[in-house]
């Protein structure tokens, strides 16, 4: 069997990868409420952080974002907060439905190349 890194050894990595870390699939039933967490490397504190949703991170759409602030910031169903202490963009999608399955991108807006990473949000019939 494989042996997977204990999530304490995870933050030693952080400061020197430039990566998001985020689950590969997130799934929920029909009417659900679905968080997705976003971890980000210290430093970005202060970025613009969003969440857009589409096949690829070239096309995809902003379904929210948090114009650099912590505050929650919401748009329609979709919800997204930063906490900087944890270094965390969260997504909440509320009464999830068919229409919101796909891939989803949790991205930083920086200069040159944002950094973002696709999450797959699967929803089960209820």
């Amino acid at each position: 069997r494989r042996m997977g890194i204990s999530p304490g050894w995870v933050w030693l990595f952080l400061p020197v990868c430039q990566a998001l870390l985020v689950s590969r699939e997130v799934s929920g039933r029909v009417g659900e409420t679905v968080s997705i967490y976003c971890w980000y490397p210290r430093g970005y504190e202060g970025y613009n952080k969003y969440w857009c949703q589409g096949a690829s991170h070239h096309s995809c759409h902003k379904v929210v974002e948090t114009e650099g602030r912590e505050v929650p910031s919401q748009h329609g169903r979709f919800s997204i907060q930063d906490k900087h202490i944890f270094s965390m963009v969260l997504l909440i999608v509320k009464d999830i439905s068919e229409v919101d399955a796909g891939s989803y991108w949790c991205g930083i807006e920086r200069t040159g190349r944002d950094l973002m990473a696709p999450v797959t949000v699967r929803v089960v019939p209820g």
